[in-house]
This record gives structure tokens, sequence and C-alpha cells, in this order.
């Protein structure tokens, strides 16, 4: 029998356990991810020190105090020689420390988690390139980068960069943004694309130009009265959304029976920005009964959506049309059902609260320079001509309304954060700057958008820089809003004819717009939230009806 108060074989024990927990980081956990089976390892540490307890217990000649006290030495050893080991390596040792960061962010991306805990990393991010320069190590692992020539070499298609585990958070749901594999990727694309053609798209016309009228109608009937246009665009998207994305009417616009599903939506999405530097919280969360419940919620809406669309034969081609399709021509297994349920969690998201966002920014804009309503009028009313819509083809070459889109999209991407890649084990460079493989990178939009590098009078709304002063873009490649090549946003074109029809009708119904008593549009710009898409903030205005 081991005799555990003699102090030579106590520190014995200690220090073999902190070897072991030096070793298991040396051999085993500094190689690979290990993020997506987090919840698989808690369960491990707990079975271990269990099997330990009961080995002391047996030594100890089952003396329950001698036991609880070793098990937890021996324990707090083990895991004290593990992240020493890690600590030391992070600091000294790994390949990404000669990048500047903050130095918390070289020990654990728990510190960048901590200081975006007010789901702000857009703007902490542009702060910290201010500061350290391009590339910023942000995590162990971790770099932000926002020179435009890495665009290309992390993002293209050409690129051997591959999304990073961030991205399997969601699993088993999976949609065409979240699947890893680029060849899955692809195939699925060219399924969805079908909804995004051009004959798809000059179907989809009149049925946007109907939900912009039903706008104009709401907004008459408040002329004058201060307003949540925050709220307000999201009803009118969720209502397009509806229509062309489930072939469905949600109403939102004239009924507030529906309006508790932007909430929803909003709600299930707050843990997202906090945890996006920790990759291994969600597998754990997702087993954790009292946590997620609003993400739950949320999965449950998209579920029904899921089975009212599959059972309804819809009259007019949806986006979902050729997904339900091929769904029902699937076997059904669960991963049939869970690439359907992804798609059209991405249908509802990527066609609802992305466009209300930047519409929400875009009137902002109008309000704080009236100017630009002016321009705008100066531009469109000639093109009315008596009539009650501009026609496609007029309005996609208006070039001051193209540029006010433009713009917005610019300075208020509604993927602030950028998309997080994981480089392939040879490892990149950038502008000379070689980064190491097995490194995620992530190229911040918000910031890339923002830099004096790339544009002239970064924080201005200039919609002019876009078609007559071209020599306010320093950069012209350092525009990432909708992402590149066939991971680029596929509703883009869907998205800006939806913003086009609604700017131009509301120009025809609309003498001006102004902001509310009280607001100045500070919050909306400081207080908006990054939940990976943008959480506005609400905005008080006064539209102004023509006389």
């Amino acid at each position: 029998m081991t005799d555990f108060t003699d102090s030579k074989c106590l520190a014995q024990g200690v220090a073999l356990f902190a070897a072991v927990g030096v070793t298991s980081h040396l051999v085993y956990f500094i190689r690979g991810n290990h993020n997506k089976f987090a919840h698989r390892w808690i369960a491990r540490a707990l079975t271990g020190i269990a099997v330990l307890a009961v080995a002391v217990l047996r030594l100890t000649n089952f003396n329950p105090l001698h036991t609880i006290l070793l098990t937890s030495l021996f324990s707090t050893s083990y895991f004290t020689g593990l992240y020493t080991s890690i600590a030391l390596y992070r600091l000294f040792f790994h390949p990404l420390r000669k990048f500047p960061g903050p130095f918390w962010a070289r020990l654990s991306n728990g510190y960048h988690a901590y200081i975006i805990r007010k789901s702000d990393n857009y703007l902490v991010m542009q702060q910290l390139h201010e500061k350290y320069g391009p590339i910023v190590r942000t995590g162990p692992s971790n770099l932000s980068v926002i020179d435009p020539a890495a665009i290309p070499i992390v993002l293209s298609n050409e690129s051997k960069c591959v999304k990073s585990p961030w991205y399997e958070r969601s699993l088993p749901v999976v949609n065409l943004h979240t699947v890893r594999d680029k060849k899955t990727h692809d195939a699925r694309r060219k399924m969805f694309s079908y909804a995004f053609s051009p004959s798809a798209l000059k179907g989809y016309e009149d049925r946007i130009s109907a939900h912009s009228e039903e706008f104009v109608r709401q907004m008459k009937r408040i002329a004058g009265q201060p307003f949540d246009a925050s709220d307000w665009l999201k009803y009118f998207a969720f209502d397009v959304m509806g229509d062309l994305g489930l072939g469905k009417e949600f109403h939102m616009m004239t009924s507030p029976q529906n309006r508790w599903i932007p909430t929803l939506l909003e709600t299930s999405m707050a843990d997202v920005g906090p945890t996006t530097p920790l990759p291994w919280i969600a597998p754990i969360l997702h087993r954790m009964p009292g946590a997620g419940k609003n993400s739950r919620a949320w999965l449950d809406f998209v579920g029904s959506q899921v089975a009212e669309r599959v059972e309804k034969q819809v009259k007019k081609a949806d986006v979902l049309t050729h997904l339900i399709d091929a769904y029902n021509q699937s076997e059904k297994k669960d991963v049939d059902y869970q690439w359907l349920r992804g798609d059209t969690r991405l249908t509802i998201v990527g066609g609802s609260d992305t466009t209300a966002a930047t519409l929400t920014f875009l009137f902002y804009h109008l309000a704080n320079k009236p100017e630009e309503v002016k321009k705008l009028r100066a531009e469109l009313e000639p093109l009315l001509d008596g009539k009650s819509r501009l026609e496609g083809k007029d309005v996609s070459k208006a070039p001051h309304l193209n540029g006010v889109i433009q713009e917005a999209l610019r300075l208020h991407p509604a993927i602030p954060s950028g998309f997080p890649r994981l480089t392939p084990d040879q490892g990149i460079t950038v502008s000379g700057t070689f980064i190491p493989g097995d490194t995620i990178v992530v190229l911040p939009v918000y910031a890339m958008q923002r830099d004096p590098a790339n544009y002239v009078a970064p924080n201005e709304f200039i919609p002019e820089r876009w078609y007559s002063q071209p020599d306010l873009i320093r950069n012209k490649d350092a525009f990432l809003t909708w992402n590149i090549g066939t991971n680029g946003c596929i509703g883009r074109a869907l998205a800006v004819m939806e913003m086009r029809d609604l700017i131009t009708h509301w120009i025809q119904n609309f003498e001006s717009v102004r902001f509310a008593p009280g607001e100045d549009g500070t919050s909306i710009l400081t207080e908006t939230k990054d939940h990976f898409t943008l959480g506005v903030t609400p905005l008080h205005l006064i539209f102004d009806a023509k006389k």
C-alpha cells in the first residue's frame, strides 16, 4: 500500500501527474482540431478523474478524506502541467509568436471573447487594426488581416484555404453557407442557382414591387409621425422573403400577428457574436438543457416552415422550389432533412435580416444628408415620366441610386467581421508575409472597407466614389461585402433589386426623411450588434409625404 502521507512519495505523485499533463499536450493536444468534440473531452476528463478517485481510494485503504484531497491534488497537477505547457508554447514557440496583437490574445481565445462581450466585434477589430497594423494576432492560432491582397489568396475559388471549424457550430444542421467541403458546396450552390437566374429574377420584379407599394401605403398612414425604421424595414424584408423564399405571405406590414418572428431571429443570434472566437463552446451549449433556448426555438420555427413548404404546391416558383424538388426525390434521410432545414434557415436569414439592415443604414444616411435625397430625385424623376414605377433596365443604369446602395453596403456590411478560413498545411503568403498552416485567418470586412489605405475619407458617405469620383477609391479590390467567388452571396442580385425598387417607390411618394425628435442616429452607428450578421438598433425617423 502506497504511503501518500510521505512527503517524498507525495511530491513524486504530483510531479508524475504534471509530467503526464505536459506530455498529453506535446504528444496529442498540440495537433489537430479538437473543438468539434469539446463536449466529449469534458466527459472524458470527468471519467478520468472518477477512475483516478477509485484507484486512490483503494491505495489509501478506503480513506474518503485522503481520497478527496489526493484526487484533487493529482487532478490539479495534471491540468497545471497541461495548461502551463500550452501557455509556454503559445507565448514562446508558437508559429504566430512574432505577429503583433494584444498580449492576452496569445494565450487564449477567451480574451477575444471577453473584449467583444458586448457583441461589437466589428468595432473592436477596427480598433485593433488601427493599433497593430494590417495583420493582428487575435488568438493563439488566429490572425485578422485587412490587406486586400489577402482576398484572392484566402477566399477565391482557387484558394487552398478552407472554411474554419467555426462553421460546424450548427451541426447537424448544414446549409450552403456552413458546409465546409468545397465539392459538396459547389453541387448545392448549383441547385440553389436556379432560383437566382436572370429569368427567375425577372419573375420576381412585380412581386417585389407589390411589397414596395404596400410599404409606401403603410408609411403614408404615419407620414409626419415618428416610427422605428429598423422594425418597419424588417417587416418589409420579411414579407418579401416570405413571398419569394417560402411561397407564403407573412403580412407583417399589415398585421402585427407575425411580428414576433424577427424578434425571435434576433434573440436566437444573440450568443453567436461573443462566442465566435470559441468554436468549442457551441457543441457544449447545444447539449445543455438550459442553454440555447432561443436558438432551439428559432430552429423549431424553421422546421415548421420546412414542414409547411414541403406539403404545399406553390403557383409561382420561389427560392426553395428546386431544393424541395431535390428533397422529395431523395431518400429523405436525416441528412437530407438537415440540408433542407439548413438552407431554409439560410433563405430566411439571408433574404430578410441582411437586406433590412442595409436599408435601415441607407435611410439613416438619407436623413443625415438630405442633399442625397435631392440627388436621387433629380436622377429618378426624369426616368419615371409618369410611370407607376421604373422599368428594371432603367433602375440598373441609375448611377447615383446604385452609388447610394453601394456606399451603404461598404460602410455597413451585413456580415461585418468576415468569413473565417483555415490555411493549408503549407501556409500562405500575403504581401510578402508568410502565414503558417493550420492558422485561422479572417478578413474583417467592416475594418477593411473603412481603412484609409483603401478609401479616401473612408468614414464618409460619398456615393459618387462609385461612378463619377473613382479617385476616392484607393484600392478597388477592397470591397468584400458580398464575399467573392462561389462563396459569394448567391442572392446578391435579388437583394440589390429589392433595395432599388423600394428606394424608387419611396422617392416617388415622399418628399424627405428626417430624424425624429431626440434621434441623431448615434446609437445605430455605435450600438448595433455583431451577431455574425448585424442586429440593428432602433432608428426613429419621420417620412414627409409629397403634397
